[in-house]
């Protein structure tokens, strides 16, 4: 009796030190990658990394107004509390949001790691180097370091995956309901976190008698609806008036219009066929990348060993992976491998897998070359971040703004500045409404003034600026930005950019040691 017992102690405190070992180990690879994330971070606003849109999320957030569709509330309320720091630009803090979400989503994935890939050679070292492999793929390092939405997406994704390995594991409901209301809360980042719920799905469904109750779908109905419904967040956000307010959404229709992104929905699956062998060849390109090509093709050794060894798990990982891939291939838009993230993540488990498989072969060696092996697979994590370091660090510093600055000072007081492409706009809104540099500027979005809802909302934002309705057919936004400088001629009024039709209508001359220009309406003779 007295042996069992001591050795279900041993037992215990076997386990219970596997676990703290663990945790340490999962916190110190977390911490490593926060620090080269760090080290690396955009200093404040950038363009760099696909980071066009940094500037209209950071003003929104900073105002708790409504960005561009879907409206991502619950990256705007964590970017707002981020904006609170007493440290740098406001920029940089929110760049600071993206470092946590991504080295916090590495921790995760350790977690991962440990209880998916084989756990009889070295489990915490192999889990700790595919986690880092991960932290220090292009795709994940370089949104890490900006204002973005896509490390808050890999934090949801790589939670959801773990807590879909946790109920394997055990069975627990908690597990389940927990995963329901984080797919609530993720939905309201970025929309393209649903395709795990169809792959957990098939990944489940061989052990429904566990979870096809009620008892165990009604709470996870509850907790769903109650994480989606971060999204009454926008609704109440617009009703203030902030300056950032993308469709107004106060009013049913407007609120499905930001949140289905009807503006954007062109895109989707919007991919010519003469456009497809180019994006073959550059995905490809962007995916060997990730680890290295050394790394690919451990990641397809692995991949084989993790379909012979653990079928279901390759099976929700395809079908995960497929459908994120899919949709992303055929939106249209120069961003969209972005999506890809939840690719990249399950890629490197297979990354895991290859190196676990590697270093059963080197156990044929002689005990100097299996150290050798060992030690040259342990510092493939370092061969990543020396590959990519320069690659991802953003490397126009204060470029942006230099910009903003030089632009807002031109402005006589009380000016009206038209905006016209993204990057201009975003740079703008940033500076005028996020750290409120000249708020005596009227800043006012060219192509926005298609759209009924952001006319009304420029009148309420500049009650004295001029913004007559458009009456007649066929007209452009062209056509109501030259009303509005027409309407608004004793204003002084200024151009980031235009376009060259536009000569036939303004006189435009550039601002000396400035880069916007001056417009005047032509005198008609």
């Amino acid at each position: 009796m007295a042996i069992k017992i001591r050795d279900g102690f041993n037992s215990l405190h076997s386990a219970l030190s596997g676990r703290l070992r663990g945790g340490w180990v999962a916190v110190v690879v977390s911490i490593t990658a926060f620090l080269v994330y760090l080290a690396t971070l955009a200093p404040g606003l950038t363009n760099a990394n696909f980071g066009t849109d940094g500037g209209d999320l950071i003003a929104a957030a900073r105002t708790l107004g409504v960005p561009h569709p879907s409206g991502y509330p619950t990256y705007t309320l964590l970017a707002w509390l981020f904006t609170q720091l007493p440290i740098g630009v406001i920029a940089y803090r929110v760049n600071l949001l993206s470092a946590v979400c991504a080295a916090v989503a590495i921790g995760l994935f350790f977690c991962t790691a440990r209880r998916v890939l084989p756990d009889d050679r070295y489990p915490l070292l192999l889990a700790a180097i595919t986690a880092l492999i991960l932290a220090f793929s292009s795709l994940l390092w370089s949104q890490a370091v900006i204002a973005e939405v896509y490390a808050l997406l890999m934090l949801f994704a790589s939670l959801l995956l773990w807590l879909l390995v946790r109920w394997r594991d055990d069975k627990r409901d908690p597990y389940l309901w927990l995963a329901a209301l984080v797919l609530g809360l993720a939905l309201g980042n970025h929309l393209t976190i649903l395709f795990w719920a169809p792959a957990a799905l098939v990944y489940v469904w061989p052990e429904r008698r566990h979870w096809l109750r009620a008892r165990t779908v009604l709470p996870g109905v509850v907790l769903f609806a109650i994480g989606l419904g971060v999204y009454a967040y926008l609704p109440l956000a617009a009703r203030h008036g902030p300056p950032v307010n993308w469709g107004n959404p106060q009013t049913w229709r407007g609120f499905l219009w930001v949140v289905t992104g009807e503006q954007y929905q062109q895109f989707a699956f919007g991919l010519r066929a003469e456009e497809v062998p180019g994006r073959i060849s550059a995905w490809a390109l962007l995916l060997g990348d990730q680890f290295g090509w050394w790394g690919l093709a451990i990641s397809v050794i692995g991949a084989w060993g993790q379909w012979s060894r653990d079928r279901r798990f390759t099976v929700f990982a395809l079908t995960w992976m497929s459908l994120v891939f899919l949709y992303a291939f055929f939106y249209d838009t120069g961003d969209s491998h972005m999506y890809l993230l939840p690719v990249v993540m399950l890629m490197a488990l297979w990354w895991g897998e290859g190196v676990y498989h590697l270093l059963g072969l080197a156990r044929s060696l002689r005990p100097v070359w299996q150290r050798v092996a060992l030690v040259a697979l342990t510092l493939l994590p370092l061969a990543s971040m020396a590959l990519h370091w320069r690659a991802v660090e953003p490397d126009d510093d204060w470029e942006l703004h230099t910009y903003i600055d030089q632009s807002l000072d031109a402005v006589q007081p009380g000016g009206l500045l038209i905006v016209r492409a993204d990057r201009p706009t975003f740079a703008m809104w940033y500076g005028v409404y996020a750290e409120d540099q000249r708020p005596d500027v009227q800043v006012v979005s060219g192509p926005l003034l298609a759209f009924v809802w952001y006319r009304d909302h420029i009148r309420k934002l500049y009650p004295t600026l001029v913004l007559n309705e458009p009456h007649g057919a066929n007209l452009t936004w062209d056509d109501l930005v030259h009303d509005l400088v027409a309407s608004n001629w004793y204003l002084p009024t200024y151009l980031t950019d235009f376009k060259e039709e536009w000569r036939e209508w303004f006189d435009i001359i550039q601002v000396s040691n400035s880069p916007i220009y001056r417009v005047r309406l032509r005198e008609t003779r």
